[in-house]
């Protein structure tokens, strides 16, 4: 059995979108985060009930964030509401990522879209990546990766970390426009310049893959590295699997525990699998096929295929189970679900 054959590495890329769309990816930028910047409610609420746009803004965010009074989603939106009829785009914003999250208010994706349109025409970025999320996913208005794309473009061309990342998936997966590589390469790194952790993991991937750039395992090791130093699990496990692999960095099996632990922590399926086989093989730690199991089952669908040639007694089997299901109730909530690994996700 070869090391290789069993370890897991991910290379789909990475979008930030809206949560309640992508369950697998974090929650997006998707409302804008002024802060109350110490002023007193008080203050805040005399002059947003005398009709300023600006006070009423930043007496919702107050009231959405809990900075500076109590967090009350009803009147974040009612204030919200007050200054997006006056035009304020950030408000505008706001209100619309309420109407998508069901916060304060029915969630209702065509409200979400028409205040989301409102800001974006004021060219506010937020909105223009916003409203692109939506056209991706056909929440409020029809689904069109061509839409999609033309908000992106308008809000990654200001600047917008998060929808320079998108608009390189797009460009990557040929969603909406030709595939192109190289555009892909180039909005990733604009994004990844700035610190977004997503947009260093796609770069990396476009490194380790040699689309768009030379491959490069040292530049996609550089990459996953400071994504990683982030928390981004998928990072993290495809660091883990160069250090395990001597690519682009020193082979060090220490080293691929330290990464694929710290992403399988995280409740990362294909680093949980991984550091199964770790463990299993007695690399980089002393081997503990108890710990191994209780990973691979953890791993869902990642490690189902690694039991299942173990052909492991049903005494060791019920006992991983037992194991995994005290680490779930202490790591996982209540209402999460196991993740399986996509096959198209992981490259064996």
């Amino acid at each position: 059995m070869h090391m290789r054959s069993w370890l897991l590495a991910l290379v789909a890329l990475l979008a930030l979108a809206i949560s309640l769309c992508l369950a697998e990816q974090p929650p997006a930028d998707i409302a804008s985060h002024v802060p109350v910047a110490g002023q007193k409610i008080s203050k805040l609420l005399r002059n947003a009930t005398a009709g300023d746009a600006a006070a009423q803004f930043l007496l919702g965010r107050a009231y959405e964030t809990g900075n500076g009074a109590p967090q009350d989603f009803g009147e974040a939106a009612h204030w919200y509401m007050q200054a997006a009829n006056r035009g304020q785009a950030e408000a505008q914003n706001n209100l619309a990522s309420l109407y998508v999250r069901g916060l304060g208010v029915p969630t209702d994706y065509q409200q979400a879209s028409n205040w989301f349109l409102r800001a974006a025409v004021q060219k506010f970025a937020p909105a223009e990546f916003n409203l692109g999320l939506l056209y991706s996913q056909g929440m409020g208005v029809r689904r069109d990766e061509a839409e999609a794309l033309r908000w992106y473009r308008k809000a990654a061309e200001r600047g917008y970390s998060v929808a320079q990342n998108n608009l390189g998936i797009l460009f990557r997966e040929g969603t909406g426009v030709p595939q192109d590589c190289k555009q892909a390469v180039a909005w990733f790194r604009k994004a990844a310049k700035k610190g977004l952790a997503q947009a260093e993991f796609n770069l990396g991937a476009l490194y380790e893959s040699g689309c768009g750039v030379p491959a490069n395992n040292g530049e996609a090791a550089k990459w996953y590295a400071l994504a990683a130093e982030r928390g981004t699990p998928e990072a993290e496990n495809n660091l883990g699997y160069l250090y395990r692999e001597g690519k682009g960095v020193p082979a060090s099996n220490v080293e691929a525990i330290r990464w694929f632990q710290r992403a399988a922590e995280q409740d990362f399926p294909a680093a949980q699998a991984n550091l199964g086989v770790m463990y299993l093989r007695g690399l980089g730690v002393p081997r503990d096929t108890s710990t191994a199991y209780m990973w691979l089952t953890l791993a869902g669908n990642a490690g189902k295929h690694m039991l299942s040639k173990l052909q492991l007694p049903v005494e060791k089997l019920a006992a991983a189970r037992h194991s995994a299901q005290t680490w779930a109730a202490q790591h996982r909530s209540p209402t999460h679900l196991p993740q399986g690994a996509s096959s198209a996700a992981l490259l064996p």
